[in-house]
């Protein structure tokens, strides 16, 4: 059935020929529509624009259209989420009681799950990323990148990208798979981890080959793997046709070899301050950083420098890093707030840093992460607000009261 959404008090994010991805002061740029309307058909945005012009539109009546009122309502792309760990082998979130305060002391837990997760069939695992995407399609989330990285060994890891191909294959969402084989390893490898080197780079082809994951996710500290085994990481998911990703943090970037941080790496994950002459040689590398403001929030660490990037010139994608150790919630909308409150962005540099961008880091930004005729209609729609800077202001109210995916009311 077709969907005419009327009278949208404010169409965010709108654009015939949106620019791929936002960097900078164009960051604090959006383009929005007021008093709009919008058709979907067939899954596409097929015609937006104003009110008045509604007569014009020649595909805007028929038996099998549904028509939505949406005033004193707004209207969102869905949110894009390049970095989740949705699938965790818990039951449930540890809670507060098994959170160890030392953040050097935090592999334990995951350590300790690996038994849980490898004794976990894929249906089971499937089954339980289930009821959490059910959470991040209700929070306004239409795209996901969901990494492996629990299982330890290669049958497990394995399993995880399984898992994910699933759910590729039988949600609304969009999805990105990606391969986190560095983010620790089994007690069994702890003596010697260039054997658990070399088991990861044995079904890294396997894992291409049969397209189990989109991207390459490396984690980028001294306490699992050396800087020459990160860099040997590295360059076999270039040579395998990954797309490549560094998670690290200051000292992770000051330890990789500058030619390969320019020559391989595209995206960088960081929780922490990056001093000046580093971000200095992020932009002259063309590196897109992502900021996980939830992730500093839960452990109570240093903000990024993520107003530093913009203001040098970078682009910025924002994510939640859901996991459950670092950020227990897929909530886009309160990653905006802790950006705002804490690092110092803008309303518009949030909103474009979840949508616009984000969808460009994950490879879809042709097709998502705007609203332009012949882009996937994948969108929410807001309760009664007054702008869209309301979203990230009323950080803890629940303000979306429909979403679309696929063309279709969930």
């Amino acid at each position: 059935m077709d969907l005419l959404l009327l009278n949208i008090k404010e169409l965010v994010q709108t654009g015939e020929r949106p620019p791929a991805w936002l960097a900078g002061k164009e960051m604090s740029m959006l383009s929005t529509l007021k008093n709009a309307f919008l058709l979907v058909s067939d899954e596409m945005i097929v015609d937006y624009g104003p009110m008045e012009a509604l007569g014009e539109c020649a595909d805007c009546s028929g038996d099998l259209l549904m028509e939505i009122d949406c005033c004193d309502r707004l209207v969102f792309p869905s949110f894009c989420d390049p970095d989740s760990h949705l699938l965790y082998p818990f039951g449930a979130l540890p809670g507060f009681s098994k959170r160890h305060p030392d953040r050097a002391k935090m592999g334990v837990r995951f350590l300790d799950s690996f038994v849980e997760l490898h004794e976990m069939s894929v249906e089971e695992i499937y089954l339980q990323a289930l009821d959490h995407l059910k959470e991040v399609v209700a929070k306004g989330t239409g795209a996901i990148e969901i990494k492996s990285g629990y299982g330890l060994d290669a049958e497990d890891e394995i399993k995880l990208l399984q898992v994910i191909r699933k759910l590729k294959q039988t949600t609304p969402l969009v999805i990105r798979s990606t391969f986190l084989g560095s983010h620790t390893y089994h007690e069994k490898f702890r003596k010697s981890p260039a054997r658990y080197l070399d088991h990861v780079l044995d079904i890294l082809p396997a894992i291409a080959r049969d397209e189990l994951a989109d991207n390459l996710d490396w984690y980028c500290d001294q306490q699992f793997l050396s800087r020459s085994e990160t860099e040997t990481l590295l360059l076999a998911g270039v040579r395998e046709g990954l797309n490549v990703k560094l998670h690290s943090d200051e000292l992770g970037l000051n330890r990789l070899n500058e030619n390969n941080l320019s020559t391989a790496l595209d995206i960088l994950h960081s929780n922490e301050p990056i001093t000046r002459s580093n971000i200095e040689r992020m932009v002259s590398s063309s590196i897109f950083p992502v900021i996980m403001p939830g992730a500093s929030f839960f452990h109570n660490l240093s903000v990024s420098s993520a107003r530093e990037m913009i203001d040098a010139g970078l682009p910025l994608a924002l994510a939640t890093d859901f996991d459950p150790g670092s950020m227990p919630s897929c909530d886009m909308k309160f990653m905006q707030s802790l950006a705002c409150l804490k690092y110092g962005l803008k309303p518009e540099e949030v909103i474009n840093a979840s949508t616009i961008n984000s969808a460009f880091l994950m490879g879809i930004g042709e097709g998502y992460g705007s609203i332009a005729k012949g882009k996937a209609a994948n969108l929410f729609v807001t309760k009664k607000i007054s702008s869209y800077d309301y979203l990230p202001y009323a950080f803890s109210t629940d303000l979306i009261e429909m979403v679309i995916l696929d063309g279709e009311i969930l």
